[in-house]
Protein backbone atom coordinates (compact mmCIF):
# COMPACT_ATOMS: atom_id res chain seq x y z
CA UNK A 1 0.00 0.00 0.00
CA UNK A 2 1.20 3.50 -0.85
CA UNK A 3 -0.53 6.51 0.70
CA UNK A 4 -0.07 10.19 -0.09
CA UNK A 5 -1.72 13.28 1.37
CA UNK A 6 -1.58 15.95 -1.31
CA UNK A 7 -2.01 19.64 -0.44
CA UNK A 8 -3.08 22.27 -2.94
CA UNK A 9 -3.92 25.97 -3.13
CA UNK A 10 -7.35 27.52 -3.67
CA UNK A 11 -7.13 26.84 -7.42
CA UNK A 12 -6.30 23.16 -7.02
CA UNK A 13 -2.64 23.64 -7.90
CA UNK A 14 -0.13 21.52 -5.98
CA UNK A 15 2.70 23.52 -4.49
CA UNK A 16 5.90 22.27 -2.89
CA UNK A 17 6.38 24.68 0.02
CA UNK A 18 10.13 24.02 0.18
CA UNK A 19 10.71 25.40 -3.31
CA UNK A 20 7.44 27.33 -3.86
CA UNK A 21 7.11 25.62 -7.23
CA UNK A 22 4.16 23.92 -8.86
CA UNK A 23 3.96 20.18 -9.42
CA UNK A 24 4.63 20.61 -13.15
CA UNK A 25 8.23 21.38 -12.23
CA UNK A 26 10.70 18.78 -11.03
CA UNK A 27 10.17 19.30 -7.29
CA UNK A 28 10.62 16.62 -4.61
CA UNK A 29 6.86 16.50 -4.07
CA UNK A 30 6.19 16.12 -7.79
CA UNK A 31 8.76 13.35 -8.06
CA UNK A 32 7.24 11.53 -5.08
CA UNK A 33 3.73 11.64 -6.54
CA UNK A 34 4.87 10.46 -9.96
CA UNK A 35 6.99 7.68 -8.42
CA UNK A 36 3.99 6.39 -6.46
CA UNK A 37 1.77 6.48 -9.54
CA UNK A 38 4.24 4.81 -11.90
CA UNK A 39 3.84 1.08 -12.47
CA UNK A 40 7.11 -0.14 -10.97
CA UNK A 41 7.79 -1.16 -8.31
CA UNK A 42 4.39 -0.59 -6.66
CA UNK A 43 2.21 -2.33 -9.26
CA UNK A 44 -1.06 -1.20 -7.68
CA UNK A 45 -4.48 -2.32 -8.91
CA UNK A 46 -6.77 -0.26 -6.66
CA UNK A 47 -6.75 3.54 -6.48
CA UNK A 48 -8.48 5.38 -3.64
CA UNK A 49 -9.10 9.13 -3.72
CA UNK A 50 -10.38 10.92 -0.60
CA UNK A 51 -11.64 14.51 -0.42
CA UNK A 52 -12.74 16.24 2.77
CA UNK A 53 -15.36 18.96 2.87
CA UNK A 54 -15.79 22.49 4.13
CA UNK A 55 -14.00 23.86 7.20
CA UNK A 56 -11.33 21.16 7.60
CA UNK A 57 -7.76 22.21 8.38
CA UNK A 58 -4.62 20.26 7.46
CA UNK A 59 -4.22 18.58 10.85
CA UNK A 60 -7.85 17.42 10.92
CA UNK A 61 -7.57 16.21 7.33
CA UNK A 62 -4.71 13.86 8.17
CA UNK A 63 -6.46 12.61 11.31
CA UNK A 64 -9.74 11.99 9.46
CA UNK A 65 -8.09 10.16 6.57
CA UNK A 66 -6.12 7.93 8.96
CA UNK A 67 -9.20 7.07 11.05
CA UNK A 68 -11.39 6.39 8.02
CA UNK A 69 -8.80 4.38 6.10
CA UNK A 70 -7.94 2.16 9.06
CA UNK A 71 -11.61 1.73 10.01
CA UNK A 72 -12.57 0.70 6.48
CA UNK A 73 -9.64 -1.69 6.02
CA UNK A 74 -10.29 -3.26 9.43
CA UNK A 75 -13.86 -4.14 8.46
CA UNK A 76 -12.70 -5.50 5.10
CA UNK A 77 -10.23 -7.78 6.90
CA UNK A 78 -12.87 -8.94 9.36
CA UNK A 79 -15.33 -9.75 6.58
CA UNK A 80 -13.22 -10.47 3.47
CA UNK A 81 -15.04 -9.84 0.18
CA UNK A 82 -14.90 -12.14 -2.82
CA UNK A 83 -12.73 -9.59 -4.65
CA UNK A 84 -10.65 -8.10 -1.83
CA UNK A 85 -8.47 -5.00 -2.05
CA UNK A 86 -5.36 -5.49 -4.16
CA UNK A 87 -2.12 -3.50 -4.06
CA UNK A 88 -3.51 -0.08 -3.21
CA UNK A 89 -2.60 3.53 -3.91
CA UNK A 90 -4.37 5.98 -1.59
CA UNK A 91 -4.49 9.66 -2.54
CA UNK A 92 -5.83 11.98 0.17
CA UNK A 93 -6.48 15.53 -1.00
CA UNK A 94 -6.19 18.55 1.29
CA UNK A 95 -7.63 21.76 -0.12
CA UNK A 96 -7.93 25.12 1.71
CA UNK A 97 -11.52 24.98 2.93
CA UNK A 98 -11.15 27.48 5.77
CA UNK A 99 -10.37 31.17 6.00
CA UNK A 100 -7.15 30.25 7.79
CA UNK A 101 -5.39 27.02 8.74
CA UNK A 102 -4.92 28.37 12.27
CA UNK A 103 -7.70 26.78 14.39
CA UNK A 104 -7.26 29.47 17.06
CA UNK A 105 -7.68 32.44 14.72
CA UNK A 106 -10.62 34.77 15.35
CA UNK A 107 -11.07 34.95 11.56
CA UNK A 108 -12.70 31.51 11.71
CA UNK A 109 -15.78 33.06 13.32
CA UNK A 110 -16.64 34.33 9.84
CA UNK A 111 -16.41 30.86 8.27
CA UNK A 112 -20.17 30.66 7.64
CA UNK A 113 -19.84 33.63 5.26
CA UNK A 114 -17.57 31.61 2.94
CA UNK A 115 -20.26 29.19 1.70
CA UNK A 116 -20.38 30.54 -1.86
CA UNK A 117 -16.60 30.86 -2.31
CA UNK A 118 -15.88 27.40 -0.84
CA UNK A 119 -18.63 25.83 -2.94
CA UNK A 120 -16.91 27.07 -6.10
CA UNK A 121 -13.44 26.37 -4.76
CA UNK A 122 -14.41 22.70 -4.38
CA UNK A 123 -15.22 22.60 -8.10
CA UNK A 124 -11.88 24.20 -8.95
CA UNK A 125 -9.99 21.67 -6.85
CA UNK A 126 -11.83 18.83 -8.55
CA UNK A 127 -11.27 20.11 -12.08
CA UNK A 128 -7.60 20.90 -11.54
CA UNK A 129 -6.14 18.67 -8.83
CA UNK A 130 -8.22 15.49 -8.72
CA UNK A 131 -8.79 15.43 -12.47
CA UNK A 132 -5.02 15.72 -13.00
CA UNK A 133 -4.29 12.93 -10.52
CA UNK A 134 -6.78 10.58 -12.19
CA UNK A 135 -5.41 11.40 -15.61
CA UNK A 136 -1.83 10.88 -14.40
CA UNK A 137 -2.75 7.45 -13.06
CA UNK A 138 -4.46 6.40 -16.28
CA UNK A 139 -1.63 7.65 -18.47
CA UNK A 140 1.05 5.90 -16.40
CA UNK A 141 -0.89 2.63 -16.34
CA UNK A 142 -1.97 2.79 -20.00
CA UNK A 143 -4.39 0.05 -20.98
CA UNK A 144 -4.21 -1.82 -17.66
CA UNK A 145 -7.46 -2.50 -15.79
CA UNK A 146 -7.74 -0.58 -12.52
CA UNK A 147 -10.37 -0.20 -9.84
CA UNK A 148 -11.02 3.37 -8.74
CA UNK A 149 -12.66 4.11 -5.38
CA UNK A 150 -13.54 7.76 -4.90
CA UNK A 151 -14.90 9.11 -1.61
CA UNK A 152 -16.07 12.64 -0.86
CA UNK A 153 -17.68 14.16 2.22
CA UNK A 154 -19.83 17.31 2.16
CA UNK A 155 -18.25 19.79 -0.31
CA UNK A 156 -15.68 17.08 -0.99
CA UNK A 157 -18.41 15.40 -3.05
CA UNK A 158 -18.27 18.38 -5.41
CA UNK A 159 -14.51 17.87 -5.68
CA UNK A 160 -15.01 14.26 -6.78
CA UNK A 161 -17.91 14.96 -9.15
CA UNK A 162 -16.17 17.92 -10.83
CA UNK A 163 -13.13 15.73 -11.54
CA UNK A 164 -15.25 12.97 -13.07
CA UNK A 165 -17.24 15.47 -15.10
CA UNK A 166 -14.14 16.68 -16.94
CA UNK A 167 -12.45 13.29 -17.10
CA UNK A 168 -15.41 11.81 -18.96
CA UNK A 169 -14.90 14.29 -21.81
CA UNK A 170 -11.32 13.10 -22.25
CA UNK A 171 -12.36 9.47 -22.17
CA UNK A 172 -15.01 10.10 -24.81
CA UNK A 173 -12.48 11.84 -27.03
CA UNK A 174 -10.05 8.94 -26.50
CA UNK A 175 -7.28 11.29 -25.33
CA UNK A 176 -6.56 9.01 -22.32
CA UNK A 177 -5.83 5.27 -22.66
CA UNK A 178 -8.15 3.19 -20.51
CA UNK A 179 -8.88 -0.54 -20.27
CA UNK A 180 -12.49 -1.50 -20.94
CA UNK A 181 -12.71 -3.32 -17.59
CA UNK A 182 -11.65 -0.30 -15.52
CA UNK A 183 -14.25 0.24 -12.81
CA UNK A 184 -15.37 3.28 -10.81
CA UNK A 185 -16.98 3.11 -7.39
CA UNK A 186 -17.98 6.50 -6.00
CA UNK A 187 -19.24 7.23 -2.48
CA UNK A 188 -20.79 10.65 -1.83
CA UNK A 189 -21.11 10.92 1.94
CA UNK A 190 -23.62 13.59 3.02
CA UNK A 191 -23.13 15.44 -0.27
CA UNK A 192 -23.29 19.22 -0.03
CA UNK A 193 -24.35 19.80 -3.61
CA UNK A 194 -27.82 20.49 -5.03
CA UNK A 195 -29.98 17.38 -5.32
CA UNK A 196 -30.32 17.80 -9.12
CA UNK A 197 -26.63 18.47 -9.88
CA UNK A 198 -26.03 14.88 -11.05
CA UNK A 199 -28.94 14.84 -13.48
CA UNK A 200 -27.74 14.29 -17.04
CA UNK A 201 -28.54 17.88 -18.03
CA UNK A 202 -26.88 19.48 -14.99
CA UNK A 203 -23.33 20.38 -13.96
CA UNK A 204 -22.21 16.82 -13.09
CA UNK A 205 -24.32 15.06 -15.70
CA UNK A 206 -21.38 13.09 -17.08
CA UNK A 207 -21.08 11.01 -13.91
CA UNK A 208 -24.06 8.84 -14.88
CA UNK A 209 -22.56 8.32 -18.35
CA UNK A 210 -19.42 6.49 -17.15
CA UNK A 211 -19.40 2.83 -18.06
CA UNK A 212 -18.67 0.56 -15.09
CA UNK A 213 -19.50 3.30 -12.57
CA UNK A 214 -21.59 2.75 -9.44
CA UNK A 215 -22.62 5.57 -7.12
CA UNK A 216 -23.47 5.53 -3.41
CA UNK A 217 -25.29 8.53 -1.91
CA UNK A 218 -25.91 8.81 1.84
CA UNK A 219 -28.64 10.89 3.49
CA UNK A 220 -29.70 11.59 7.07
CA UNK A 221 -32.57 13.50 8.66
CA UNK A 222 -30.22 14.26 11.57
CA UNK A 223 -27.81 16.16 9.32
CA UNK A 224 -28.63 19.74 10.38
CA UNK A 225 -25.95 21.21 8.11
CA UNK A 226 -27.73 19.94 5.00
CA UNK A 227 -31.37 19.85 6.09
CA UNK A 228 -31.45 23.24 7.82
CA UNK A 229 -28.46 25.41 6.97
CA UNK A 230 -27.68 24.41 3.37
CA UNK A 231 -31.01 25.74 1.98
CA UNK A 232 -30.52 29.04 3.83
CA UNK A 233 -26.92 29.49 2.71
CA UNK A 234 -27.77 28.42 -0.83
CA UNK A 235 -30.63 30.89 -1.02
CA UNK A 236 -28.40 33.75 0.14
CA UNK A 237 -25.67 32.78 -2.33
CA UNK A 238 -28.05 32.37 -5.28
CA UNK A 239 -30.80 34.97 -4.86
CA UNK A 240 -32.49 34.23 -8.17
CA UNK A 241 -32.35 30.43 -8.14
CA UNK A 242 -34.89 29.53 -5.50
CA UNK A 243 -34.17 27.56 -2.33
CA UNK A 244 -31.90 24.57 -3.01
CA UNK A 245 -32.06 21.16 -1.37
CA UNK A 246 -28.86 19.20 -0.79
CA UNK A 247 -28.33 15.75 -2.28
CA UNK A 248 -27.24 14.50 1.15
CA UNK A 249 -30.55 15.63 2.63
CA UNK A 250 -33.17 15.06 -0.06
CA UNK A 251 -31.49 12.19 -1.88
CA UNK A 252 -31.46 11.64 -5.66
CA UNK A 253 -34.18 13.18 -7.80
CA UNK A 254 -36.48 11.02 -9.93
CA UNK A 255 -34.62 12.24 -13.02
CA UNK A 256 -31.25 11.24 -11.54
CA UNK A 257 -32.62 7.79 -10.70
CA UNK A 258 -33.83 7.45 -14.28
CA UNK A 259 -30.43 8.53 -15.63
CA UNK A 260 -28.74 5.79 -13.59
CA UNK A 261 -31.31 3.18 -14.58
CA UNK A 262 -32.84 2.71 -11.15
CA UNK A 263 -31.91 2.89 -7.47
CA UNK A 264 -31.47 0.53 -4.53
CA UNK A 265 -32.57 2.04 -1.20
CA UNK A 266 -30.89 0.93 2.01
CA UNK A 267 -31.62 1.67 5.66
CA UNK A 268 -28.41 1.77 7.69
CA UNK A 269 -29.60 0.47 11.03
CA UNK A 270 -27.44 -0.24 14.11
CA UNK A 271 -25.37 -3.35 13.39
CA UNK A 272 -25.58 -2.87 9.59
CA UNK A 273 -23.36 -5.43 7.83
CA UNK A 274 -21.34 -5.55 4.64
CA UNK A 275 -23.59 -8.31 3.35
CA UNK A 276 -26.54 -5.90 3.33
CA UNK A 277 -24.61 -3.43 1.17
CA UNK A 278 -23.33 -6.14 -1.16
CA UNK A 279 -26.90 -7.03 -2.02
CA UNK A 280 -27.44 -3.63 -3.65
CA UNK A 281 -27.92 -4.49 -7.31
CA UNK A 282 -28.45 -1.10 -8.97
CA UNK A 283 -25.75 1.28 -10.21
CA UNK A 284 -27.20 3.93 -7.91
CA UNK A 285 -27.56 3.22 -4.19
CA UNK A 286 -29.16 5.55 -1.66
CA UNK A 287 -28.36 4.76 1.97
CA UNK A 288 -30.31 6.44 4.78
CA UNK A 289 -28.07 6.88 7.83
CA UNK A 290 -30.91 8.24 9.99
CA UNK A 291 -31.51 5.06 12.05
CA UNK A 292 -27.90 4.65 13.13
CA UNK A 293 -27.46 8.40 13.67
CA UNK A 294 -30.54 8.41 15.87
CA UNK A 295 -29.14 5.62 18.04
CA UNK A 296 -25.75 7.27 18.32
CA UNK A 297 -27.35 10.54 19.43
CA UNK A 298 -29.45 8.72 22.03
CA UNK A 299 -26.38 6.93 23.39
CA UNK A 300 -24.21 10.06 23.38
CA UNK A 301 -21.73 8.50 20.97
CA UNK A 302 -21.40 11.64 18.85
CA UNK A 303 -21.27 15.03 20.53
CA UNK A 304 -19.12 17.09 18.16
CA UNK A 305 -21.72 18.12 15.63
CA UNK A 306 -23.09 21.26 17.26
CA UNK A 307 -25.33 23.18 14.89
CA UNK A 308 -24.32 20.78 12.08
CA UNK A 309 -26.01 17.82 13.76
CA UNK A 310 -24.76 14.47 12.47
CA UNK A 311 -23.26 15.90 9.27
CA UNK A 312 -19.73 14.77 10.17
CA UNK A 313 -20.68 11.67 12.16
CA UNK A 314 -19.08 9.30 9.67
CA UNK A 315 -16.45 7.40 11.66
CA UNK A 316 -18.15 4.21 12.86
CA UNK A 317 -18.45 0.58 11.82
CA UNK A 318 -21.86 0.76 10.12
CA UNK A 319 -20.54 3.32 7.63
CA UNK A 320 -17.36 1.34 7.05
CA UNK A 321 -19.50 -1.74 6.39
CA UNK A 322 -21.75 0.23 4.05
CA UNK A 323 -18.87 1.54 1.97
CA UNK A 324 -16.84 -1.67 2.12
CA UNK A 325 -19.85 -3.72 0.99
CA UNK A 326 -20.64 -1.24 -1.77
CA UNK A 327 -17.04 -1.08 -3.00
CA UNK A 328 -16.33 -4.82 -2.81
Amino acid sequence: MAMLTIPCDANGIILDARSNAAIENSTPLAQTIKAAISQAPFGFNDVYVFSHGWSTDADQTMINYDIFSIGLMRQLLLTPPANPPQATLELGVHWPSEITEDPTSLLNTAQLLTFYSMEHRADQVGRNLVYSLLRLVLENRAGQPLRFFLLGHSFGCKVICAALQDLYTDLQNATIPIAASTSWSVALIQAATDKDNLEAADIYGNVSRFSNLRLLVTTSTFDEALNKWYPIAGKLANLFSGTPSALGAAGPTATMVQDFGGVTNLQVTPGFTMAAARGAAQRLVQADLSPVHQQRIAQGLYTGGGVSGSHSDIFFDEIYNLIGGFFY
